[in-house]
């Protein structure tokens, strides 16, 4: 009987319950995050868009407020313009929100008017001016100041950081004086936000990895401990064959001596005790016919003796099957049969020059002989037929007689329907076949005889 290799079939059981595990978690965390990723960025983008929104809604109305403060002195005809441009610009200077609004003013030529954070640049022409990446954006804003009021984006230094950062203008035109005012909002709020967005995602998906990581090390863990579990199991089942196989060796090999003993003390034993008795009566005797008569049933005896001690002998290891093969030993036993029972015995066969492993012939062998053996001494059969032939790829050996059946208490079945023979020759004939990757079956009916089938498998033997 083969045992299978128990540590490989775990770790084998283990590999595949844990292997899909880890790809489906692997593909379901990907999908997870791919569409957690996509979500945040969209919600970046929405983010960006909303908050963009409101702070352009937030200076034009910056600017409208800017505008009705300075609107009666702008409007006011009692003034003169030198004086109104100079209130206005007062005005202007003075008017801040939050902690770096302000509002600007230039003239159409690009001549700074109201820049309240650098008063150092009032009165020069920045009509040139640009910011970090080129952009001229004084005379950006005068260009949408002149058509009606419009926005600018650029970089520019924020009074309370001391760097450029993203800025977002409205810009609107006096055309009465030919300026242009206007006031900016710095964007660096909006990528507070969306870093915090992001931040928050990270985050998230730094605890949904590792809520994942410890399910999938549970998941493993207790796979695992059922691989243990399964392989303590299958280890004592093992060990629990072995050891019926070991009695059941045992059985045999006590059955096959008290055979052998009981054939030669009934037969070899009686024939060489009855050719001493003639010789006795040989030294015995004074008649020299009466001597000779003694010495040749002392002969004949030994004869027979030595008859007996050979088909004994053959019985253990045929010698044909060592010399010329299967088919040759199973003729010389068929044979040898024949002459020693009133059996009508046909033996048909196609696997001439078949190259069979020594381990199969002698298997075979041995299930023909352990079944004509149990036709012999249980059938009550007149004829029995053995047939051995090639079907595909498969091997059957059938041996089948017309004898009166096995009883059906020999032929035991458990929950998975497979046979347990009681009859001992039946279950080693099973397991010889077992033990070389064959298939064994016994069919019988009370009276209608019994057949017995072996099936091997070619391209494993």
């Amino acid at each position: 009987m083969r045992l299978v290799g128990n540590r490989r079939l775990t770790f084998n059981i283990i590999l595949l319950s844990i292997m899909p595990l880890i790809i489906v978690v692997g593909i379901v965390a990907s999908i997870m995050f791919s569409q957690a990723k996509q979500l945040v960025e969209e919600q970046v983008a929405l983010t960006r868009s909303n908050v963009l929104a409101v702070k352009k809604q937030e200076l034009k109305q910056y600017v409208e407020m800017a505008l009705k403060s300075i609107e009666p002195y702008y409007r006011n005809p009692s003034l003169t313009e030198e004086l109104a441009k100079q209130i206005v610009a007062e005005k202007l200077s003075s008017l801040t929100y939050g902690n770096d609004g302000y509002f600007f003013a230039y003239t159409w030529d690009g001549d700074a008017l109201v820049l309240p954070y650098q008063p150092n640049r009032i009165g020069k022409n920045w009509w040139n001016v640009e910011d970090v990446q080129g952009k001229k954006l004084l005379q950006e804003l005068i260009r949408v100041g002149k058509s009606g009021g419009g926005f600018v984006d650029y970089l520019w230094h924020k009074p309370s950081k001391k760097e450029p950062l993203p800025k977002l203008s409205y810009a609107v035109s006096l055309d009465k004086w030919q300026w242009m005012i206007g006031t900016g909002v710095y964007l660096d709020d909006i990528e507070t936000q969306v870093t915090h967005m992001q931040n928050g995602f990270d985050q998230s998906v730094g605890k949904t990895s590792t809520a994942l990581f410890g399910l999938v090390f549970i998941a493993v863990s207790v796979i695992a401990m059922l691989g243990a579990s399964l392989n303590l199991n299958v280890r004592r089942l093992a060990n629990q064959q072995l050891s019926v196989l070991n009695q059941q060796i045992i059985d045999s090999q006590e059955n096959e001596r008290s055979r052998v003993s009981r054939e030669l003390h009934d037969g070899v034993n009686q024939l060489l005790v009855a050719a001493k008795y003639r010789l006795e009566n040989v030294t015995k005797e004074n008649d020299n016919v009466e001597k000779e008569a003694e010495l040749s049933a002392s002969k004949n005896a030994m004869e027979q003796a030595i008859v007996e001690l050979r088909r004994i002998s053959r019985d253990l290891r045929p010698p044909q099957l060592d010399d010329l093969g299967l088919v040759a030993g199973i003729e010389a036993y068929i044979n040898e049969l024949r002459q020693r029972t009133q059996l009508e015995l046909v033996f048909e066969h196609d696997i001439e020059g078949e190259d069979l492993l020594p381990e199969v012939e002698t298997t075979l062998y041995r299930v023909v002989q352990e079944a004509l053996h149990n036709v012999e001494k249980h059938a009550k059969a007149q004829g029995v037929d053995v047939i051995m032939q090639r079907e595909g790829r498969l091997l059957i050996l059938t041996v089948s007689d017309d004898g009166i059946g096995i009883p059906a208490k020999k032929l035991k079945s458990n929950k998975r329907a497979q046979p347990i023979f009681e009859h001992m020759g039946l279950q080693n004939m099973k397991e010889r076949i077992q033990a070389i990757g064959g298939s064994f079956t016994v069919t019988s009916e009370q009276g209608q005889g019994t057949e017995v089938r072996a099936t091997l498998n070619m391209e494993v033997i």
